[in-house]
């Protein structure tokens, strides 16, 4: 459950960020908040490497860019919201069009827990494949709404 590893603290309503670079580091931000000793650089180019592969916007309105990441020791995630979206890559090769997303959850995995990976992906998938989270998501007002809105879908 999303709702046990985060708190209102790890989420940022009304990204300042226009470019999807500048979200992986507005977020990231936010995750070394909370832990000080992540390695910034190797967060941000692990982050990057993994979108360059595919696109992780594989939702409507939403992408879960993720990475893992040598320099923690247990799971961090940050989730941003933006009214205003973020255009990411399409992660269908054949679309023509690129999606703005307005939920972004960025997560950095430790090294060696590829259960808790699944786990924490598969998550987010069943909240994100409900129409109705992502449009509440988009109407929260501060990071408290946000939360309460994961906790009320993972009931």
């Amino acid at each position: 459950m999303i709702s046990k590893i985060i708190t209102a603290a790890d989420i940022k309503i009304n990204l300042e960020s226009t470019e999807r670079e500048e979200c992986f580091a507005e977020l990231l931000e936010v995750i070394y908040a909370k832990h000080p000793s992540l390695n910034r650089f190797e967060a941000l180019s692990a982050l990057e490497l993994r979108e360059e592969k595919v696109s992780t916007a594989a939702f409507p309105f939403v992408a879960v860019p993720h990475a893992i990441c040598k320099s923690l020791d247990k799971t961090a995630i940050s989730i941003g919201i933006t009214k205003k979206g973020i255009e990411f890559e399409s992660a269908d090769v054949l679309s023509k069009e690129n999606p703005k997303v307005n939920i972004i959850f960025e997560i950095l995995f430790e090294e060696n827990d590829t259960q808790g990976h699944l786990q924490v992906l598969c998550d987010i998938l069943r909240l994100v494949s409900n129409p109705d989270f992502v449009s509440k998501m988009i109407k929260a007002e501060t990071p408290a709404q946000v939360f309460d809105v994961i906790a009320s879908f993972e009931k």
